[in-house]
């Protein structure tokens, strides 16, 4: 039976553009769970994982499944052509609009504060993406699965700019 207090996974990206002149720029954008990554949560917690990736405990030399979040995709094609809306995310997608054009690790943790909430951070350097305008990005699981993702209006990366990018999920 389904209780009226399921738990939900909801999602925010906040983004700070940081500019070598010393100019900072705050943005934020709502993100879509992908069914792929309702599934892998299920999984977990169910411990029906399959064939995902193994590794081996420091106390045991049994293999256990090993899925987590481990990257954040960028791409370049989260905007629609002609009136430069970013797309809307369905919840049945796998993979981004477009080709990824820059593939970060994300360093992760639990909100000390909030309990319910994990962080993914990870920052696009001066260097990073350079001339490219960004428009929409995922987070991908260690398995090769997109957890969510979200498009946005087009960011652009210039050399001037370092990005750094924090995806807050919270399970409420």
């Amino acid at each position: 039976m389904i209780s009226e207090s399921q738990v939900k996974t909801v999602g925010h990206v906040f983004c700070d553009i940081e500019y070598k002149n010393g100019k900072k720029i705050e943005m934020n954008f709502a993100n879509t769970v992908l069914i792929g990554g309702r599934e892998a949560l299920a999984q977990v917690l169910t411990n029906t994982l399959g064939t995902c990736p193994s590794v081996n405990t420091s106390t045991s030399t049994e293999l256990v499944p090993s899925l987590y979040i481990s990257n954040m995709l960028f791409g370049n094609n989260g905007v629609e052509v002609i009136s430069n809306t970013p797309k809307v995310v369905s919840p049945a997608r796998t993979s981004l609009f477009g080709t990824p054009v820059v593939v970060k690790p994300v360093n992760s943790y639990t909100n000390q504060t909030i309990s319910t909430q994990a962080i993914f951070t990870t920052t696009l350097l001066f260097g990073d993406a350079v001339g490219i305008y960004l428009s929409e990005m995922a987070l991908q699981l260690s398995n090769g699965v997109l957890y969510s993702m979200v498009t946005f209006p087009p960011i652009y990366k210039s050399a001037e700019t370092q990005i750094t990018f924090n995806w807050t999920l919270n399970f409420v």
